[in-house]
């Protein structure tokens, strides 16, 4: 009798402990995917509810090594048929940066393939009564990126209309452009990553708005928007011309200033705090006027011209034999 006593005091002095070490145990058990699952067994309090449904102890289980790669590639696919779908977006820069270089694969794999009639080689057989005929964008490998809802609403856009958009193009399908940090709380830098060449014209409409507040200011540019104005007209048939039509566009629209001989509309408060904050003047008016685009690492100067221009003398060629 006294050893079975002493046999069932060891027993349960042996579930004491055990309980006690799987209330602060922390360890990780294979789930049915493969993937390994931190499983908490801890005590917490308990409502008086809970004691009477007889839950004394709850099971917390945390999914430590969540998939981040997965969910990343998640997020660029739906950016990149965003993208497609209404040729720019507003995102935050750091996926901006991280989507762009997807996005361009893409479309340079789409236009090669559709170029070189190999997204298509399936139609030029024949197929049989019950055998269904596959579509365009069924067959464009690359657009098998996208998922599965968006492939056939950004295929057929790819290849009817951005195609015959991008027929010279083999790269630089996509442009990002930085915008001020999102109000709130976290103040993310914001940009907006657009399709080049495309009717809404992003990046022309925002120079057009800048030139248009500098010169209600009476500020001059400074050297990266006059760079942008550069690039947004000399390529451009009549360029100047459209930037110039734009800028009276953005006055009007934006800060509410009509052309001469029309008249002026009222201006409501929040355009007047517009126009009463000034850039950084030093890029405008001051000591970095003309340096913003000279290399910092290798500070070069123009090469001097001389006053008197000399006709350059051509060597005679010593593999010709004088006749």
């Amino acid at each position: 009798m006294k050893e079975r006593e002493r046999e069932r005091e060891r027993k349960k002095k042996e579930k004491i402990s055990r309980s006690k070490w799987l209330e602060t145990k922390v360890f990780r058990k294979p789930s049915k995917a493969g993937k390994v699952r931190r499983i908490n067994i801890a005590t917490e309090p308990v409502s008086a509810q809970d004691k009477k449904k007889g839950s004394e102890n709850k099971m917390r289980i945390d999914n430590t090594p969540k998939n981040v790669a997965r969910h990343t590639k998640q997020i660029i696919k739906n950016l990149a048929a965003n993208v497609i779908r209404n040729e720019y977006i507003v995102t935050t820069l750091g996926r901006a940066r991280k989507a762009q270089p997807k996005i361009e694969r893409l479309l340079a794999n789409a236009m090669h393939q559709i170029k070189t009639n190999k997204f298509v080689p399936s139609l030029h057989r024949e197929h049989s009564a019950g055998e269904p005929v596959p579509k365009a964008w069924d067959t464009v490998s690359a657009l098998r990126f996208l998922q599965i809802p968006d492939q056939e609403e950004c295929g057929n856009k790819v290849i009817n209309e951005l195609a015959q958009r991008y027929s010279n193009r083999t790269h630089g399908f996509t442009r990002v452009i930085k915008l001020e940090p999102r109000l709130g709380e976290d103040k993310a830098p914001m940009s907006v990553i657009e399709l080049v060449d495309s009717k809404y014209e992003i990046k022309f409409w925002f120079t057009a708005k800048a030139v248009a507040k500098m010169e209600l200011q009476n500020i001059p540019l400074d050297d990266i928007t006059e760079l942008n104005v550069k690039k947004l007209t000399e390529r451009r048939p009549g360029g100047e011309e459209a930037f110039r039509d734009a800028v009276e566009t953005c006055k009007r629209e934006f800060f509410k200033q009509g052309a001469e001989g029309e008249e002026k509309q009222e201006v409501d408060e929040k355009v007047k705090r517009l126009l009463e904050s000034l850039p950084y003047m030093e890029r405008h008016t001051g000591s970095l006027k003309g340096k913003l685009l000279v290399s910092k690492k290798y500070p070069t100067r123009p090469r001097p011209q001389s006053k008197e221009a000399k006709e350059a003398v051509i060597p005679p060629s010593p593999f010709i034999k004088p006749t």
